[in-house]
């Protein structure tokens, strides 16, 4: 089963192993004020996927808020699918 990220990104349910929690990242060290908050999708093979907005100090909120959306949203997808697997 996929799974279409906000930004278009694909993602096949049966390959997650584990999803991180939001995390805010730092300063972005391309630019001089923008910030990176962040989750990270793990995938069976090891590798990750990394789901990322960058943000100005004064929008974090809204950031932080768009990615828990997300990351929820993913979450209760790969539940509905693993609900189904077993």
């Amino acid at each position: 089963m996929k799974h279409i990220l906000n930004d278009g990104r694909e993602v096949d349910l049966s390959r997650v192993v584990d999803v991180s929690s939001v995390r805010d990242e730092g300063m972005d060290p391309q630019s001089i004020s923008l910030s990176k908050m962040a989750f990270k999708i793990r995938i069976k093979t090891g590798s990750s996927i990394t789901v990322e907005r960058k943000y100005h100090y004064a929008d974090w909120a809204r950031v932080k808020s768009d990615l828990d959306h997300e990351r929820k949203a993913l979450i209760e997808k790969l539940e509905e699918f693993r609900a189904t697997k077993a």
